[in-house]
């Protein structure tokens, strides 16, 4: 299927995404009325889990649970433990929370669809799902294209950004090359990069519209100077130790 025929659902009623469920207030056990959407791998790079995500409705609210494995085995146990009334049906969890909500909107399909794409999303640089697709309410169809659309989001904003680096350099890409930060396109939009953190352990983001940079983990942002300055400062910091 082309990307143009795969429609992306609209965000604008999301409310969160956690995408690994950090917030207290997200963590639990899946709750008794939860709906199985459905399940996949994770792939962390060296790595990779299986996650079987479920469907909580109420009467304002459409949310998303995590629950994360070891492997496809360990979750097609746990499903049957559940459907089965085990109340530790759950035991060979690694985490379990809920890591999207939105405003309750249209059909069960159609909001599992919708919080799944923001949670793929919210995920980009960091995991990505891949076969094998564990149908649930939806089908390993419409699992695979909400992956599907993502990727090719990705890939054609990404082409784009090389394209319009080369027409149009932007300074911020030219520096963080120069820096030795490895700058490439983050794929969100056409002017959206990342580049490595001057201090290694991370990433960093870059604007090429803005010539502008930000590391919430450092906590550091700004333009050109202020990026040159951050390269300066930890390089400084390297030459003590």
């Amino acid at each position: 299927m082309s990307c143009t025929s795969k429609r992306i659902p609209d965000q604008r009623g999301i409310l969160f995404v956690d995408p690994w469920a950090k917030k207290p207030s997200h963590q639990g056990r899946v709750p008794v009325d939860a709906l199985f959407v459905g399940a996949w791998d994770n792939d962390i790079g060296i790595d990779s889990y299986n996650e079987a995500l479920f469907l909580v409705r109420d009467d304002r609210h459409d949310l998303l649970w995590s629950l994360a494995t070891r492997s496809e085995e360990s979750t097609r146990q746990n499903l049957a433990a559940r459907k089965d009334g085990d109340p530790e049906w759950d035991k060979s969890k690694i985490i379990c929370g809920c890591v999207a909500g939105a405003r309750r909107e249209r059909t069960e399909n159609e909001a599992a669809t919708r919080l799944l794409d923001a949670l793929v999303r919210a995920r980009v640089h960091h995991e990505f799902p891949r076969p094998p697709y564990l149908p649930g309410l939806l089908t390993r169809s419409e699992l695979t294209n909400i992956v599907g659309a993502v990727a090719e989001e990705l890939t054609r904003n990404s082409l784009a950004a090389e394209a319009e680096q080369r027409r149009h350099e932007a300074p911020i890409i030219r520096l963080a090359n120069q820096l030795g930060l490895n700058p490439r396109p983050a794929g969100h939009s056409v002017s959206a990069w990342i580049a490595d953190c001057p201090r290694r352990s991370h990433t960093i983001m870059l604007s090429s519209s803005l010539n502008e940079f930000g590391c919430g983990y450092c906590r550091r942002k700004g333009g050109l100077a202020e990026l040159e300055a951050f390269a300066d400062h930890v390089r400084s910091l390297r030459r003590k130790v």
